[in-house]
């Protein structure tokens, strides 16, 4: 019965700090920047590197990348669950560039109270 007690409250306890966390996670980007070039002749990838942290750990991460407003070119969901702190860090070798196109980057995570936070980032490539 003590047992059974002790589950409960320990079962209480976590319920009550995660129905407090109010905090959404923070997202932090390194690259690209915001209405950046990228001249393809002089460096072939595009880099997405960023941190997401959260107070109560995460819950869930996606990372697009986004051609022409219209055109997914990458989806990624790292496994973050129950982690505070996650580094991104990937390259991509855009294709098909002729001219000057429009790319987006959006990363959205949540935590596990469901508090989310979107960064949209967009930026250029060139051939």
């Amino acid at each position: 019965m003590l047992t059974a007690g002790s589950i409960l409250m320990f079962s209480c306890n976590k319920k009550s700090s995660t129905a407090t966390d109010t905090l959404k996670p923070v997202i932090t980007v390194a690259e690209p920047i915001a209405n950046d070039t990228t001249s393809l002749t002089l460096e072939p990838e595009v880099h997405i590197e960023f941190t997401v942290t959260d107070d109560a750990g995460l819950h869930h991460l996606s990372v697009l990348l986004i051609k022409n407003n219209s055109d997914t070119i990458m989806n990624e969901t790292p496994s973050v669950l129950d982690l505070k702190v996650y580094s991104f860090h990937e390259h991509y070798m855009p294709i098909g560039i002729s001219s000057l196109t429009g790319l987006k980057v959006i990363i959205k995570a949540d935590d596990h109270s469901g508090n989310t936070e979107t960064k949209v980032i967009d930026f250029y490539v060139e051939p």
